[in-house]
């Protein structure tokens, strides 16, 4: 069968090889997987085929034709769709703006309002948004949902124009119920003829979706083979070069005294009050599904927000310390990794250096409290080591890491600051199998060392392998918690459901 896309000899450069002798077949109506640690050269690929980059040497075809596209406006017009992990949403502008912006008409006078409701509402209907005015802002959006608007975005093309789309990460901050929504929406498309593109670090949705998948390492193509023959083992194997080897999820190990107390804390969010005690050496996991709170809750214990009832309680050897406000929290040490890197963490733009060290600068200040840049890139560089931080040095800007290298970047911040209270929000979204693996390893050797953490993880396989106890959120009520040895997928997703009674609800 002709091939509806078709990569030969794709090279690209920067300061090195990037990209080596690139080779790729899509073809008309298949799901072809693209998976790749993190660094292994995909953004760039994407970008290319996206005319976002410009190969240094290669031969693309699209439809039999040479396809060399010059910008995102003119990859459209070709009939390439984009779904980006990091969303190419205008915060400022409504849900249904979002969606139809690229496919309003360029010579229109007047918009007819009515119209691109409907449309919006019939693509929100279908990623299962039907929930969410069509007029909302696209600021008051939670992060599952803003990619659930990317993807009805890059599916707003009429289906006579689209004839390859590609989804960069598309359930990266979705759970399983809304990504088995997704995959059946996908399927359905390349039934009638489109072309996909799929790129994850979830493995298991790799396997399950699509027809063939290719392994970049290193800016090559390492192996292609079909879905169906391969194992999450061999993808691994692929992408690293080696075997990884496991956590034993079956550990059982002895906790210290409380370290964190909240007391009868509600908000808006979660009217009915939640308490919990966490520990010293103790991760908790927080679990539910979207809407339940989890988030909220750990913006509440941070101090974010108004409107608070309850307390939140640092236990410390001189004394209680109140935690009322986040820089309270963050004074006294309580680190706080959120969900969305982007808008609500890294610093955009700035060096890896002042990223690493922000929370910490007290250390790097000389008598008059100005900064000591010898410190501050020495700490950096100190910094970069312990956590295997792939980066060009202190001096370089933190957009320019991969996804998995700048969440390493958010811990190295914390670490900076001697944090040892931590409450993290989907701490591996988007990053790649060898640095969630590395995360975790780390985040168990902090809390070895005495931490205390509480983690939202949409993922009930990272939740299982991490936590000492996982605490169950269901339409914002705390209605179970089960200690290591307890709990089964069964029992947590069933508490999950316990307050929807009956109502279908997407996890998120």
């Amino acid at each position: 069968m002709t091939a509806r896309f078709a990569i030969e000899g794709l090279n690209k450069s920067f300061a090195a090889p990037v990209l080596k002798q690139v080779s790729l077949q899509i073809r008309p109506g298949s799901i072809h997987g693209l998976v790749g640690e993190n660094g292994a050269g995909k953004s760039t690929l994407i970008n290319i085929i996206c005319g976002l980059l410009a190969a240094d040497s290669a031969e693309l075809t699209l439809d039999g034709k040479p396809y060399y596209p010059m910008s995102r406006a003119a990859a459209l017009a070709e009939g390439l769709a984009l779904a980006s992990q990091e969303l190419s949403l205008i915060e400022t502008l409504t849900v249904e703006e979002n969606i139809l912006l690229s496919s309003l008409p360029e010579s229109a006078f007047r918009i007819d309002r009515r119209k691109v409701r409907l449309q919006a509402q019939e693509l929100m209907n279908l990623v299962g948004l039907k929930h969410i005015p069509p007029q909302t802002p696209l600021a008051r959006l939670r992060l599952a949902e803003k990619q659930l608007v990317e993807l009805a975005k890059a599916l707003s093309m009429p289906t006579d124009r689209i004839k390859l789309l590609i989804l960069d990460e598309p359930t990266s901050a979705l759970t399983s119920a809304q990504a088995d929504q997704i995959h059946r929406i996908i399927k359905q498309r390349a039934d009638s003829g489109l072309s996909v593109i799929y790129v994850s670090h979830r493995l298991d949705d790799v396997l399950s979706v699509c027809d063939t998948v290719s392994v970049l390492r290193d800016g090559v193509i390492q192996h292609t083979a079909p879905g169906s023959s391969l194992t999450s083992d061999d993808l691994i194997r692929e992408m690293s070069g080696e075997e990884l080897s496991q956590h034993n999820d079956d550990e059982v190990r002895k906790i210290g005294d409380v370290r964190l107390r909240v007391e009868r804390l509600s908000n808006a969010d979660f009217p009915e009050p939640i308490s919990l005690q966490c520990h010293r050496r103790e991760i908790v996991g927080i679990a539910g599904l979207a809407g339940a709170g989890r988030s909220e809750l750990l913006h509440a214990i941070y101090g974010l927000g108004a409107g608070h009832q309850g307390k939140v309680v640092l236990v410390e050897p001189a004394g209680d310390v109140l935690i009322d406000s986040a820089s309270t929290a963050a004074k006294n040490g309580i680190a706080l990794i959120a969900e969305d890197r982007k808008s609500q963490g890294i610093f955009s733009g700035k060096s890896v250096s002042l990223n690493s060290t922000v929370a910490g600068l007290s250390k790097l200040s000389g008598n008059l409290g100005a900064i000591i840049s010898k410190r501050e890139q020495r700490a950096c560089k100190e910094l970069i080591s312990r956590l295997n931080i792939k980066s060009e040095g202190p001096r370089q800007t933190i957009d320019r890491l991969s996804g998995g290298n700048q969440q390493k970047v958010l811990i190295a911040r914390w670490l900076q600051a001697d944090s040892d209270v931590w409450l993290l929000d989907e701490p591996t979204r988007g990053v790649d199998v060898g640095s969630k693996l590395a995360i975790h390893n780390r985040l168990r050797e902090l809390r070895d060392q005495g931490a205390t953490m509480l983690i939202v993880s949409s993922e009930l396989e990272e939740l299982t392998a991490l936590c000492d106890r996982i605490l169950v959120l269901s339409n914002k009520k705390a209605v179970a918690s089960y200690e290591r040895g307890q709990w089964s997928k069964e029992k947590l997703l069933a508490a999950a459901f316990s307050e929807h009674k009956g109502e279908r609800a997407l996890a998120g």
